[in-house]
């Protein structure tokens, strides 16, 4: 249980061939992870869009409250 509070760094970069070489002189493991710019913007925007949207309903519904006696 207390490995999941334990601190771990990370390197993320553009890597060459050159960089690989000299990690596994080094003895040190790495995990070769690919990403697609277009995808973490698109993840940005729907977070963006998922806030805007959230922003609305909740005044919507504090309008609503505020208006209450009105409707009634």
């Amino acid at each position: 249980m207390k490995k999941l509070f334990v601190k771990q760094k990370y390197i993320e970069t553009v890597f060459e061939d050159r960089h690989i070489e000299n990690l596994n002189k080094a003895n040190v493991p790495y995990v070769i992870k690919e990403r697609r710019k277009i995808t973490s913007f698109a993840r940005l925007i729907y977070f963006c869009y998922s806030v805007c949207l959230d922003t609305v309903l909740l005044g919507g519904i504090i309008w609503a409250l505020f208006n209450l006696d009105k409707i009634l």
